[in-house]
């Protein structure tokens, strides 16, 4: 029961900590990109996964590790799968810009 409780309080931690994270860095990236797009509000789904990426890696390769619940199975993520969504997030949070530049070059 004990291992049950421990599990469901790390869920609710996870939770939090990835509603603060998306929530602050999306509204700096959307204060940031305003300023060089025209805003839609279909960018702010590209920021959400973007971020909810990002914050996968940091959870994976570092806040797994600071829990309350214990497991032998924790591992990091290998190098190629941090680079791969690191890269993914990035091109997310990046899409409202480079749509603009592709229109931009476009001539639309």
């Amino acid at each position: 029961m004990a291992k049950l409780a421990s599990s469901i309080l790390e869920m609710i931690r996870m939770m939090i900590i990835m509603m603060i994270f998306v929530t602050v860095l999306g509204n700096i990236e959307h204060q940031i990109l305003k300023l060089w797009v025209p805003w839609d509000g279909l960018y702010y789904l590209f920021l959400f996964i973007g971020n909810v990426l990002w914050f996968a890696v940091l959870y994976r390769n570092r806040l797994q590790f600071s829990e309350w619940y214990r497991s032998k199975m924790k591992e990091k993520l290998s190098r190629k799968s941090t680079w791969t969504l690191v890269s993914l997030g990035t091109i997310f949070i990046a899409a409202p810009a480079l749509n603009k530049m592709v229109a931009f070059v476009a001539g639309l």
